[in-house]
């Protein structure tokens, strides 16, 4: 036998293994149907991604701009008022006052009969209404919207206007001053400025014993033309002995119509606004008012001297217009413009007087004429007709030095008094301690 005819062939043992590669892979046929839904169903999860990430990024993005980069919210501060000034130095210290009543005053023609022309009169209420439209830059209209149902279950919308003032700007929002407690049933707030432009607010603090509120408008998405004209209220002084006499101006709403103004004098500041830790000066006018009024009182200057609330209104006699004195007020407007909450301590009083001084001897400081039930002052055993004298370190010769001290505080401070009470025909000295709370709604 041959050798070479029992050696298998290389070649062929080769083509036998790999036999299999030499079969042929059919491609797999197109089912088009499947391939459109799965077209179909790609694009439409991509669109309900990007939307989801654009909600995302809607809801987050104020957030994490928050964070790393926070709005500078500026502290409201205003200037201490400087003690009274005297009759005889007002030439030289109240320039800006008298220049321009003299510039008012000046228009008067007087003959020698002593009648004013008719031209004349008629610019003095020129130039009053000129001021008085000017000043209308820092008024605002404050709208409550609140929801209710009818007896088919439906929502109806009711809509409660005041006038406000713009007391402040804290860098990131306009802060208007107003009545909040007439509003106290919305849900919702809208300012509307002079201008027309209407942007929604926020209630950002509220003083439940005056009613007054702050209410906050962000103007970072204002356009420039939106806030022309737009201004800040300057606040006057109202505690003046001065100010007896001195003709102001009411605008607002103080015939209970959006815009309406009146023309008087202050012809009384003796009534007072008595509330829980709060003693204020109402400026009484000669001018016509609505029950409804609202809006605030400008000197000749433009500054705010006071503001229409409906507490005033109730302690006016017949028609007349009343404000509570803005000097008073200030504490407050600039505690609630910074977001802070007023501590309660539930006293009413009122200053010693001149006359109780000498003829009883009766100290000076803050008279207590009632304690509210169940208020931090009961619970420190403050009694009618003491009279306080001193907080911790702070002498107090007046109502208002004590509620100066409490608007420095903040609810569950613990604060020391010291108190004289009348006991056997003579003062008795006392010190008690007094936990604030939160003021009281």
């Amino acid at each position: 036998m041959n050798q070479t005819d029992h050696q298998p062939n290389p070649q062929n043992q080769n083509n036998e293994s790999f036999y299999f590669m030499r079969e042929t892979i059919k491609e797999r046929p197109v089912n088009r149907r499947r391939l459109v839904r799965r077209t179909i169903l790609t694009a439409f999860s991509a669109v309900v991604f990007g939307m989801v990430a654009c909600f995302t990024f809607l809801i987050l993005e104020p957030v994490i701009s928050n964070k790393l980069y926070p709005e500078e919210i500026t502290k409201v501060e205003f200037p201490a008022e400087e003690e009274e000034i005297l009759p005889e130095s007002m030439l030289t210290e109240n320039d800006l006052q008298e220049e321009l009543e003299a510039n008012i005053l000046q228009q008067i023609d007087t003959a020698d009969t002593g009648e004013i022309s008719v031209e004349k009169y008629g610019t003095i209420y020129e130039s009053l209404y000129e001021l008085a439209s000017n000043s209308e830059a820092f008024m605002a209209t404050v709208t409550g919207v609140s929801q209710d149902s009818d007896w088919l279950q439906g929502t109806i919308e009711n809509e409660n206007s005041i006038s406000g003032v713009i007391v402040a700007d804290n860098g990131v929002e306009y802060l208007i001053l107003a009545e909040a407690a007439q509003l106290s049933d919305a849900s919702e707030y809208r300012i509307a400025f002079h201008n027309g432009i209407i942007k929604s607010a926020e209630l950002k603090a509220m003083d439940y014993q005056t009613g007054l509120g702050i209410f906050g408008v962000k103007y970072s998405g204002m356009l420039p033309e939106e806030k022309q004209g737009i201004s800040i209220a300057q606040l006057g002084i109202s505690n003046k002995s001065t100010i007896l006499g001195r003709p102001v101006i009411a605008i607002g709403s103080p015939l209970g119509q959006s815009g309406s103004l009146s023309y008087g004098v202050v012809t009384a500041t003796g009534n007072t606004l008595n509330v829980a830790d709060g003693l204020y000066k109402i400026l009484d006018t000669d001018m016509y008012g609505s029950e409804n009024a609202s809006g605030v009182f400008i000197n000749l200057s433009g500054e705010v001297l006071g503001v229409i609330t409906k507490q005033s209104i109730e302690l006016r006699q017949g028609d007349i217009l009343s404000a509570i004195a803005i000097s008073e007020l200030k504490g407050i407007i600039e505690k609630l413009s910074n977001g802070e909450t007023l501590s309660y301590g539930g006293i009413f009083g009122m200053d010693v007087t001149r006359e109780a001084h000498e003829s009883g001897d009766m100290p000076y400081g803050a008279y207590v004429t009632e304690v509210a039930m169940q208020s931090p002052a009961m619970q420190a055993g403050i009694v009618n007709n003491d009279v306080i004298v001193r907080v911790e370190t702070i002498d107090i010769s007046s109502f208002q030095e004590y509620r100066n001290v409490l608007l420095s505080k903040a609810p569950g401070d613990t604060i020391k008094l010291f108190i004289k009470r009348y006991s056997g025909g003579e003062y008795i000295d006392m010190e008690v301690e007094m936990t604030l709370q939160e003021g009281e709604k």
